[in-house]
């Protein structure tokens, strides 16, 4: 009998030490699907990245500048259903000037102007999917009642958003002298810097109009890329301060959005 009871006692010893083996844990085993499917493959984009270009989200007839938000929720779903991969601007400037690999079906979201939709409508979309944005702020306007507060840029940053600059007073770089855009710039980097603790190295040109001399200024600033509103995928090679973007209006069905993140001959509209 108790040679009987020894045995059991032998085998029940040999189960535990299975289940106690590497790779056999349940839990250690969904660490690993979740490992494998962290992987994505990477490539270097031949024919560039789209940079889409959002304004405001919500419902104002006539104007194609602001997106019905069923329009943006609709787009943000097409990317998450066909394996897109929303990049940051540290990727593309990586992709833009030194040509590295990014995750493929690259596309960079990004919003001007910091209108308050942008915190009670985009960023609870993005976090959703765990998509990357960037929001462009000009920073004399944020606390000003018609844009983001300064609480709300920063639980955007928080959440993981980029956040950078769309100039001091969101005025046309193309009608100010140098020393006018510098002051502008400095201000702006001034601001960011105080009150989120960033050295901004992106920028976003107030109605995309640009010179080579303000892009001059910014590079002396420590910007490594700014945006403009010229159409076109971004590629490798391209003028950093002068990096094209792809509106995206009411006027731009799921079509033809599925053709501006598709190739670089999207049909205009």
């Amino acid at each position: 009998m108790r040679i009987w009871k020894w045995a059991c006692l032998a085998i029940l010893c040999c189960f535990m030490l299975a289940g106690c083996t590497p790779g056999t844990q349940g839990g250690d085993t969904a660490k690993a699907d979740k490992a494998q499917q962290r992987q994505v493959e990477m490539a270097v984009p031949k024919q560039g990245i789209p940079v889409l270009m959002y304004h405001m989200i919500g419902d104002v007839p006539d104007n194609d500048a602001v997106l019905l938000e069923s329009h943006f929720r609709e787009q943000m779903k097409f990317l998450k259903d066909n394996d897109f991969h929303p990049i940051t601007l540290d990727q593309l400037y990586d992709y833009m000037v030194h040509n590295k690999p990014v995750p493929v079906r690259p596309v960079v979201l990004t919003f001007d102007d910091g209108y308050p939709d942008t915190y009670s409508i985009v960023m609870p979309v993005l976090k959703e999917y765990g998509f990357a944005g960037t929001v462009f702020v000009p920073t004399y306007d944020t606390d000003q009642a018609t844009r983001l507060n300064w609480q709300q840029v920063k639980e955007m940053k928080a959440a993981g958003l980029t956040i950078a600059s769309h100039s001091y007073h969101h005025e046309r770089a193309t009608e100010m002298t140098g020393h006018t855009f510098a002051d502008e710039i400095k201000k702006s980097q001034a601001e960011l810097k105080e009150q989120l603790g960033i050295t901004n190295e992106y920028f976003c040109y107030p109605y995309g109009g640009y010179t080579k001399s303000a892009g001059d200024v910014l590079k002396a600033a420590g910007i490594k890329l700014a945006f403009t509103m010229d159409p076109g995928w971004a590629k490798y090679g391209d003028n950093p301060y002068a990096v094209k973007r792809i509106w995206i209006g009411n006027a731009v069905d799921i079509e033809n959005f599925k053709q501006r993140v598709t190739t670089p001959q999207y049909e205009e509209r």
